[in-house]
């Protein structure tokens, strides 16, 4: 994954030939931009991690995680991953700890067993994604507006105010590209940009969340011990970043390999 330095500010990783994330064709607005340029300020070792490359296998199997994860309404097992990826069970358990080292997945320790792979977890978040036929719980607000665009479907989001408890629902269109509604219609999502060089899954995702309105997120901020950094987002906002973020994460490029393309075919079926 080499890192795209194209433009000081719309700092990308290529994570495959051809497919780059965030994929900053997704923002349009000033708000998504300084979100995604904090993010990536802000986290540098994540970035770093990204950039280390993933071989054909390796990125195989992280798709074929992902897929499967949306197919069955939970983590998938080694042997599932190895039964669709025609890759040995032995030879998963070996990528899915390198996957873990990228932060692109997490595992019980000590075990093989997937506790959580961006943008889904196996814990209780209070984010909750219908995708299909299965609600899943997402790591934080944005992950949860990113479903939609990484598996071409319209998904409904619903989670709780950080704040007042109250219901946040959020329904999109276009196949996760837009919005058709959002309750109440004042929701906001804050976007936090703590990153201690850990993973992203103990550092900010806790503190990405919805809020009923944006009164209520600057009460929240103002009840703060130590002063938090981030960014305010509107919902369209919010759903810009999660598409720019994970939009790209299951996209394949046409100039694959003939070996490459069944494999994708074979581990992406559940997308059709």
């Amino acid at each position: 994954m080499a890192i795209d330095t194209t433009t000081s500010e719309q700092l990308s990783v290529e994570i495959r030939p051809g497919v780059c994330r965030p994929d900053w064709s997704a923002v349009t607005t000033p708000a998504a931009q300084q979100a995604l340029n904090g993010r990536m300020a802000a986290r540098v070792g994540l970035l770093d991690k990204w950039s280390l490359a993933l071989d054909s296998n390796e990125d195989l199997v992280w798709r074929t995680v992902l897929v499967l994860y949306a197919e069955n309404g939970r983590s998938p097992r080694a042997s599932e991953i190895a039964a669709c990826s025609d890759i040995s069970v032995e030879r998963v358990r070996a990528v899915l700890q390198k996957l873990q080292l990228h932060d692109l997945l997490g595992l019980e320790p000590g075990t093989d067993a997937i506790r959580y792979a961006y943008p889904f977890t196996e814990t209780q978040t209070g984010h909750h994604v219908a995708l299909k036929s299965y609600t899943l719980n997402s790591l934080c607000a944005i992950d949860a507006l990113g479903v939609g665009k990484m598996y071409r479907s319209d998904i409904t989001v619903e989670s709780r105010c950080r704040l007042s408890g109250g219901r946040v629902r959020v329904t999109t269109g276009d196949e996760g590209c837009t919005l058709r509604n959002v309750s109440p219609a004042g929701a906001v999502v804050w976007y936090d940009f703590a990153y201690e060089g850990g993973t992203a899954a103990s550092s900010c995702c806790p503190s990405i969340a919805f809020f009923c309105s944006e009164e209520q997120l600057r009460r929240w901020l103002d009840q703060q011990t130590l002063p938090r950094h981030g960014v305010v987002l509107s919902i369209d906002e919010a759903l810009e970043v999660g598409c720019a973020i994970f939009g790209p994460v299951l996209t394949v490029p046409r100039a694959v390999s003939e070996e490459e393309l069944r494999a994708s075919t074979k581990s992406r079926r559940a997308l059709r």
